[in-house]
């Protein structure tokens, strides 16, 4: 495979951010470094930050709901219960995975390789009846002519599959095909599977001694075999207690030197960096050093949802839309992430923001009750606003009494 991707990018002049005909390469064709170990993404997922970064990203963006609305924004639309999109997207993708599920391992891919792939299995009318993930680390982009070609293996076998019947979700790349993150990260990788790796060595078992014994006597085998054992007894256990030693010996405890120090200054850095790669705030993983829950997570939350949630919506938004919206029909339907929850603020604020949306006729009374989980009551459908506010037009309509008790005119 690597042999082929090197032919390919050396007859082709091209790279992961190039083009050339055929296999689309999302590696880099040279290493950083000539040292640097190829880090699977089995491996990497041993990696805690990267574990969490990966976790956290596919467990968020497998809460929002995904809806396909019949009509327009500018004349309104809603929601197509009885499109068969919808069933696939909103309540069953496929026999075995929820909705949660299907988009939380289309994240991972994506996170992970750069590229989250799904067939699209249709009934005999073409409509879609499912949805599959593929593991991307087993499917093939190639571009013959300019067209998509996905060539998928599977115990053994080889299977081929057009453009139109893969959903195909990019990341940054040369538009066919996105970047493996794990693979342009290797660096980073590297440096914090070398630092746990030294961590484990000396933070584990006789890795480093606690503690010398001084003489300055010189000792025979006899009595050097004798003081350790003597001293070995002693220090089993749990450590505490007197310790005797005789014949000018001196025990000296060895502290934790600055260049200890430092490995775990590398450790937190790499947790930093780790994040930088996946647009997670390090809070949110819970890495410690950096501001605690309380103290500015609103703008954090707000942060991450505009930055890094936002744009992987609209990319699968977008990918979704493209192969399962005919192009004719896309002004009549589409397909959207509901981000609101994310966003959901506390009973005061949530309390204003609804009072301004129905005193103004923006949302009715129901959608308001629907959006905090309350049954519709009745009459609750209309949409209502302040009654001074009134359009200039009919500013010399308006009638005024002065029935009221405290004299003040009342708009009728």
């Amino acid at each position: 495979m690597i042999v082929k991707r090197l032919i390919n990018w050396v007859s082709g002049w091209g790279g992961p951010l190039g083009f050339s005909s055929g296999e689309q390469i999302a590696v880099p064709v040279e290493p950083l470094f000539s040292d640097l170990k190829e880090i699977e993404e089995s491996k990497a997922l041993q990696i805690s930050t990267i574990f969490a970064c990966t976790e956290l990203l596919a467990n968020t963006m497998s809460t929002f709901p995904i809806f396909i609305y019949k009509g327009s924004k500018d004349k309104g639309r809603t929601p197509d219960r009885n499109s068969n999109i919808f069933t696939l997207l909103h309540d069953k993708p496929n026999d075995w995975m929820t909705p949660s599920e299907f988009v939380s391992a289309m994240v991972i891919n994506r996170m992970l390789r750069g590229n989250a792939y799904a067939l699209i299995q249709r009934g005999a009318d073409d409509e879609p009846v499912a949805l599959i993930p593929l593991p991307a680390e087993q499917v093939e982009m190639t571009v013959i002519g300019n067209r998509e070609t996905y060539i998928y293996y599977l115990d053994g076998q080889v299977n081929v599959y057009s453009g139109d019947n893969i959903i195909h979700w990019k990341g940054v790349g040369n538009g066919y095909k996105g970047l493996s993150k794990i693979r342009f990260m290797s660096a980073t990788a590297n440096e914090a599977v070398n630092a746990q790796s030294n961590a484990t060595k000396f933070f584990g078992e006789r890795s480093k001694p606690t503690g010398v014994l001084c003489t300055d006597q010189k000792l025979g085998d006899s009595q050097f075999k004798e003081v350790l054992k003597r001293f070995s007894g002693m220090a089993k256990g749990d450590g505490s207690g007197l310790f005797l030693v005789d014949r000018g010996f001196n025990y000296s405890s060895m502290s934790l030197s600055p260049q200890d120090a430092q490995l775990l200054e590398t450790r937190k850095y790499n947790v930093e960096e780790i994040c930088r790669w996946f647009g997670v705030p390090p809070v949110l993983i819970g890495a410690s050093g950096v501001t605690t829950w309380g103290s500015g997570i609103a703008e954090i939350v707000a942060g991450f949802h505009k930055f890094t949630l936002a744009p992987l919506c609209t990319q699968f938004q977008q990918a979704l839309t493209r192969k399962l919206i005919p192009v004719w029909d896309r002004d009549k339907y589409t397909i959207e992430m509901k981000l609101d929850a994310l966003l959901r603020s506390n009973p005061q604020e949530r309390a204003a923001y609804y009072s301004q949306m129905a005193q103004n006729g923006m949302m009715t009374r129901n959608e308001v009750r629907g959006l905090e989980n309350l049954p519709p009551a009745e009459g609750g459908d209309e949409l209502t606003a302040q009654s001074n506010l009134v359009p200039l037009k009919k500013l010399g309509q308006v009638k005024t009494t002065s029935n009221p008790p405290d004299g003040s005119p009342v708009r009728q």
